[in-house]
């Protein structure tokens, strides 16, 4: 029963205007998908894309795109967006590691990662979102003057990330935090509840934060 939902909601999600499935091309540039030349802000590894939805309904002059494998994940905020007939964002089915067959150079004005999978088990690090193969494309999508912020509960993933971010040439870091909830400096909507997130400080969790720059 499961499986056939799922495959159910691969199917929907490859049918809405707003979605775009491993098979096909999005346009040359999101501004022409959009119509607009709003600021573009990417969510990577969304899930569910709460965070991008939340962030699109108070920033409507910001278009968003959320990324993730999982056509099933995307399904319900390209449904919701649908529905309420909500114009600026869009969902892609893809692997991060060909991010720019997706988005264009400099494109992007943010990226926000936001609880990756940990990959705790030491075989599986090599598929953690903050590694050198990742950033490349998130460097390269990027603008100049853009910025890429990280946020997880898992302390061990994030003094990791820090770790290998501080080793790559051309990094800026402009924000270290290991409790962004306590932070009051930072602005609001960084601080946005998912459910991950919810969860996640009820069992007594800090949410850890770091924000990066490219030259």
């Amino acid at each position: 029963m499961a499986a056939r939902k799922k495959t159910l909601k691969k199917t929907e999600f490859e049918s809405f205007e707003n979605c775009f499935p491993k098979t096909s091309q999005t346009a040359s540039t999101w501004a022409a998908w959009f119509q607009n030349d709003h600021p573009l802000h990417l969510e990577l590894g969304c899930g569910k894309a709460e965070f991008s939805y939340a962030l699109s309904s108070l920033f409507p002059e910001k278009n968003y795109v959320g990324v993730d494998l999982k056509p099933d994940r995307l399904w319900k905020p390209a449904k919701d967006a649908l529905a309420e007939g909500r114009k600026n964002i869009a969902l892609v089915c893809g692997n991060l590691l060909h991010l720019d067959q997706y988005v264009a150079e400099n494109e992007a004005d943010e990226i926000w990662i936001t609880f990756p999978d940990p990959f705790p088990k030491k075989r599986h690090i090599k598929h953690r979102m903050v590694n050198p193969p990742f950033l490349a494309q998130y460097r390269k999508v990027l603008a100049p003057e853009g910025f890429l912020h990280f946020k997880t509960d898992n302390l061990e993933l994030f003094q990791y990330t820090l770790e290998v971010w501080a080793r790559q040439p051309g990094l800026h870091f402009h924000e270290i935090c290991f409790d962004l909830h306590g932070e009051n400096a930072l602005p609001d909507h960084y601080k946005l509840l998912t459910t991950y997130e919810r969860a996640f400080l009820e069992m007594g969790k800090k949410i850890n934060y770091t924000c990066i720059s490219f030259s």
